[in-house]
C-alpha cells in the first residue's frame, strides 16, 4: 500500500482530507505538509479569519468538494474552544485540521491532540509553561563535552521529560572527540544522575564516533526532537544526518570554548532516511522554580563545583 505524504510525516490516524503537519511558522501563517494538491500549503490561524465579512454574507471560500457536500453554502467555522489557550496556537510539529482553499487562504480549524510534548517554565513570562517540542518519538537531550558540564541541568531535563507522554528520552553527549584526561569522572557522574531514566550515548559528528547509535532512532516516519543549550552541536548533528549543510553552525570560540547560538526558530526537517528532526533554539534556562543551576566546570584544574 502506498504511503501518503502526511503519513510520511508521521501521521498515524485515519487518512482524511484536511489534515496537515506544521513544519514551520511565520507570524500568523503556518507552513503545512499535507495530502492536498502540491503536498504543502500555507494556512492561517487567527480569530479574525473566521469573522463574517461586512454586509452579513456568511459564506466563505472553500474547496469545490466542500461546496458539493453542503449544497454550495458553507457557514463560517467558529474557533475551536479548548481548556488550554495553547490549543489555539499551533507550533512546529503539531498535526492540525484545516479548511483547504485552492483559490485563497486556507484556514487551520483545530490543533489535534499531541501524543508527546516537552515544556518548561518560561523565565520571561512569569514562569508559565512554554512548549518547546511536540509529537516526537524520541527526544535527544544534548550536552557537550567541551562546555560547562552540568549533571544538574540534565537532571532537570529528565524531570521535565517524565510528563512528556508517549516518547523516549536519550541523553546525547556531543563532541566526544574533545575528550580529555579526567573526563571519565564527569561521565560517571552523569551516568549516576541519569540512572535508568534514559539511555546515554556519546557522539562526535567530526569523527563519526557513536553515530551508529544515533541512526537507531532516525527511522522513516519517526520524529526526533533536539533539546539543549546553545552551542552543544544540535545544528552540526542535523547537518551530519542530512549529509549536507542544512543548518547554520558557528565555530567554537577560542576564548570560551563554547559554540555560539545558531538556531533561532523551530523547524521540522525530513532527513534523507525518512525520519524527521525538530531542531529547537538553544535553552539558556530550564526554568524549574526554586532551584539554582549547579554547573561543574569541566576543564578547570581543580574540577570545582560552582553555582
Amino acid at each position: 500500500m502506498q504511503v501518503t505524504r502526511i503519513e510520511q510525516f508521521g501521521w498515524r490516524g485515519a487518512v482524511e482530507p484536511g489534515i496537515g503537519r506544521v513544519v514551520s511558522s511565520h507570524g500568523d501563517y503556518y507552513h503545512l505538509v499535507c495530502n492536498e494538491t502540491g503536498g504543502e500549503i500555507i494556512a492561517r490561524k487567527k480569530k479574525s479569519a473566521w469573522k463574517p465579512p461586512a454586509g452579513g454574507d456568511k459564506r466563505v471560500a472553500v474547496s469545490s468538494a466542500a461546496l458539493r457536500e453542503t449544497g454550495g453554502f458553507v457557514r463560517t467555522a467558529r474557533p475551536v474552544r479548548s481548556e488550554t489557550p495553547e490549543a489555539l496556537s499551533p507550533i512546529t510539529g503539531d498535526f492540525v485540521r484545516f479548511r483547504y482553499n485552492p483559490h485563497g487562504e486556507s484556514l487551520i480549524t483545530e490543533v489535534l491532540p499531541r501524543r508527546s510534548h516537552f515544556e518548561r517554565k518560561d523565565p520571561t513570562a512569569k514562569r508559565k509553561a512554554q512548549t518547546l517540542a511536540v509529537n516526537f518519538d524520541t527526544i535527544f537531550i544534548m550536552m557537550s563535552l567541551n562546555e560547562d558540564f552540568s549533571t544538574a541541568r540534565i537532571d532537570r531535563y529528565l524531570t521535565l521529560a517524565e510528563d512528556m507522554g508517549d516518547a523516549e528520552a536519550v541523553v546525547v553527549v556531543t563532541k566526544a572527540d574533545l575528550r580529555q584526561d579526567g573526563d571519565e569522572e564527569f561521565i560517571n557522574d552523569l551516568a549516576e544522575t541519569v540512572d535508568a531514566r534514559a539511555k546515554i550515548i556519546s557522539i562526535s559528528a567530526f569523527t563519526g564516533e557513536g553515530m551508529e547509535s544515533v541512526l537507531e532512532y532516525v527511522k522513516p516516519g519517526r520524529t526526533v526532537a533536539f533539546i539543549g543549550s546553545s552551542g552543544v552541536g544540535k545544528s552540526t548533528l542535523l547537518n551530519t544526518l542530512a549529509g549536507e549543510e542544512w543548518a547554520a553552525t558557528q565555530e567554537i570560540q577560542e576564548w570560551s570554548g563554547k559554540g555560539r547560538h545558531t538556531t533561532t526558530s523551530r523547524d521540522l526537517s525530513m532527513l534523507p532516511s525518512g525520519a524527521m528532526v525538530i531542531d529547537t533554539p538553544g535553552i539558556r534556562e530550564i526554568g524549574m522554580i526554586g532551584e539554582t543551576d549547579e554547573v561543574r566546570a569541566k576543564g578547570s584544574a581543580s574540577h570545582r563545583w560552582r553555582k
